[in-house]
């Protein structure tokens, strides 16, 4: 899915507008959090928004339940990690 449906002659539907919102914003976010290391935490908390908004808007049954579960566990994950009550396993991924 995602880009190369605009390029083909196929119909842009629902499906290829979700895979394209969510493939953009991941890459952008995965170049933020990769450029700037201390912006972890808000790239994954962005990722984690998105992937509850296109699965809400955008997505049909029972794709969108998988998309807002993987958007709830990136937002739990992001604001635990805000409030610093993470493992410190898993904290020390967020602090470079």
């Amino acid at each position: 899915m995602g880009l190369w449906n605009y390029a083909d002659a196929n119909p842009v539907t629902y499906d290829v507008i979700a895979s394209t919102v969510v493939l953009v914003v991941v890459g952008w976010t995965l170049a933020l959090s990769v450029f700037e290391p201390s912006w972890t935490k808000a790239a994954i908390l962005i990722d984690g928004l998105i992937f509850l908004l296109v699965g809400i808007t955008f997505l049909m049954m029972p794709y969108n339940l998988i998309f807002i579960l993987f958007g709830i566990i990136l937002v739990a994950i992001a604001v635990a990690a805000y409030l610093g009550k993470l493992p410190r396993s898993f904290l020390r991924l967020f602090h470079k």
